[in-house]
């Protein structure tokens, strides 16, 4: 998961000498705000808009291109957000002033290969991005990058390096000043991630819960982000032998990805799967079996879809 309204938002806000107006970087401020409260269409339709308008400065123009890439694959648009950030890439690679921007480009752009299964594309990126957030001293967004290494390094069961990407990621932020609740959500969501593939389920447990904490403080209860860090915290109540815990934050965690993405978007069906893992681990084998079997097919046909060679995302629920 990738969070940068924060950063996109400073810096609209410090190039923009009429913000006081209406102007295309106000509406911009506008789509980052919807699509911080998961309003996601109504963030892809102002940021379409302003695109077109033509009125953006190149550095804007692939920062707006940002927005629109994470709204998309938010949305389970995955074309689309390819689109957005290949428009993106182009606008900022050759920018030697706005280095930081491109490396965020790259970092989202990764974020989209994992939806889809490409881990060695989104490795690629990510190093990259890592390079250059290190050359220009970006602290927050190495931060966030090494965690992101961290998590695929989980995926791909090399757990002994996702511990060092992680105690790199610590040690960064420890040099920030302020930190943003987003990036520690991620950061002991990652930690619990790999406290469960390692066997430590109530450090899991301790992990899952400060991050739900945090969205929930920062997103509010009905956000798909609150939704999917309380599913994960009933994944790993699960795992620690709480079922009678477990099983009402996953269905509190599906209820609120449910109408905060709608049900025929791939996180869905993703947690609709964990959720069927759990229930069969509770005893209740057809109900299960059932459930992760219309998930499968739907994530199936959903992916077949978007594009080719598109696999289920291994790190969907982590």
């Amino acid at each position: 998961m990738t969070h940068i309204e924060k950063t996109l938002l400073t810096l609209f806000l410090a190039c923009s000498p009429m913000f006081a107006q209406e102007n295309p970087h106000e509406r911009l401020r506008a789509a980052l705000v919807f699509e911080k409260h998961g309003q996601f269409d109504k963030a892809i339709i102002i940021t379409k808009e302003v695109i077109a308008s033509s009125q953006l400065s190149g550095v804007e123009s692939g920062r707006a291109c940002i927005i629109l890439g994470l709204a998309y694959e938010t949305e389970g648009r995955f074309p689309e957000a390819q689109h957005a950030f290949d428009q993106a890439l182009r606008i900022l690679e050759n920018d030697a002033v706005h280095v930081s921007d491109y490396a965020s480009a790259l970092s989202n752009y990764a974020g989209l290969y994992i939806d889809v299964g490409g881990l060695k594309e989104a490795a690629v990126m990510w190093h990259k991005a890592l390079d250059l957030q290190v050359q220009t001293g970006d602290q927050a967004a190495a931060m966030r990058t090494l965690t992101n290494l961290a998590g695929l390094s989980i995926a791909q069961k090399r757990l002994h390096e996702a511990g060092d990407w992680l105690k790199k990621a610590s040690a960064e932020m420890k040099l920030i000043q302020d930190l943003a609740d987003d990036d520690l959500a991620v950061f002991f969501e990652t930690q619990g991630w790999l406290a469960l593939a390692q066997g430590h389920f109530s450090a899991a447990v301790a992990a899952y819960r400060r991050a739900l904490e945090l969205s929930r403080r920062n997103r509010g209860e009905r956000h798909w982000l609150t939704g999917y860090e309380q599913l994960l915290l009933g994944k790993a109540l699960a795992r620690f032998g709480d079922l009678s815990q477990a099983l009402p934050d996953m269905r509190q965690g599906l209820a609120i990805l449910g109408c905060a993405l709608g049900r025929t978007n791939p996180k869905y069906f993703a947690a609709e799967i964990a959720y069927a893992q759990v229930l069969d681990q509770a005893g209740s084998h057809a109900a299960a079996g059932q459930l992760r079997a219309n998930a499968e097919q739907a994530s199936k046909d959903f992916y077949g879809s978007q594009c080719v060679g598109c696999t289920i995302n291994v790190a969907a629920v982590r």
